[in-house]
Order: structure tokens, then sequence, then C-alpha cells
């Protein structure tokens, strides 16, 4: 792995991290909202409806683009695939059909996603960032040039 990879792999972590506390943010709202009177309760499903079905979309566009003409979009359309579990898993809140998981605990599963998603994540890059240095080839040319 040469230092670009490196630094690709350590750049990614931190961006999820950025990513999911924006999210999380986000989701202090969503909760607010989904909490109060039935008046924004309504609109706030409707929202969530919507965004997740774009999100769906975007998700699955992204990821077969990724695999016919740029394989780096591959790893965006985990983005959109998160927003889209979490608005499925606040929607169902909406219905009751699940005893104790209602519209005023329907963020903490949400939470407890994002941080299983980050914690393994991190486990997965600290495992990549382990291999051993291996210098690039222009590495390998200037370190010869400064032996001469």
């Amino acid at each position: 792995m040469t230092r670009k990879q490196k630094e690709q792999l350590s750049n990614r972590l931190v961006m999820n991290f950025g990513i999911l506390l924006a999210a999380g943010l986000i989701l202090l709202y969503v909760n607010s909202a989904l909490r109060s009177g039935i008046r924004i309760s309504n609109p706030t499903y409707l929202i969530i409806l919507i965004l997740g079905i774009i999100s769906l979309a975007l998700g699955v566009y992204v990821f077969v683009l990724g695999k016919i003409k740029k394989p780096k979009l591959t790893n965006y359309s985990a983005i959109f695939f998160g927003t889209f579990i979490s608005c499925a898993v606040l929607y169902v809140s909406k219905f009751g059909w699940i005893p104790g998981f209602d519209k005023m605990t329907a963020v903490i599963p949400v939470y407890i996603l994002m941080a299983v998603y980050f914690i393994v994540l991190s486990i997965v890059t600290a495992i990549q960032l382990r291999k051993p240095l291996v210098k690039s080839e222009s590495e390998k040319i200037q370190h010869k040039k400064k032996k001469k």
C-alpha cells in the first residue's frame, strides 16, 4: 500500500465521520418534528417518504454508474443507501406495527445503526492501514536519483 492509498483511506474515514455527524444533527431536528403534534409530524413523514424514495433511486443510479463507468462513485452509493435505510426505519414508526417502536423512539435505532456502521468502518480501515508501506514507482525513481 502506498502513502497515497493510506491517505485516501484516512480521508474516507474522516469524510464518513463528518457525514455521520451532520446526519446526527439533522436527526435531532427530525426527532423533535416527529415528537411534535400531528400538524407537524404528518408533513414530516411525507418528507421522510419522499427523501427515502429519492435516496433509493440515487443510490441505485450512483452504484450502477460506478460499476459501469467510474469505480470511485460506487463508494458514495453507501451514503444514499444509508439515507434510504434511515428513512425506512423512521417511516415504519408511523404505523406502530412493532410494539414499543413509535415516533418517540424511532430515532434511537437509526443512531445505533450509524454507530455500528462507523465502528465497523473504523475497524476495516485500521486493518487496511496496517499493511506495510510500499513505495510507488515515482518514489523509487526519485530515491535512485538521490543515491546517484
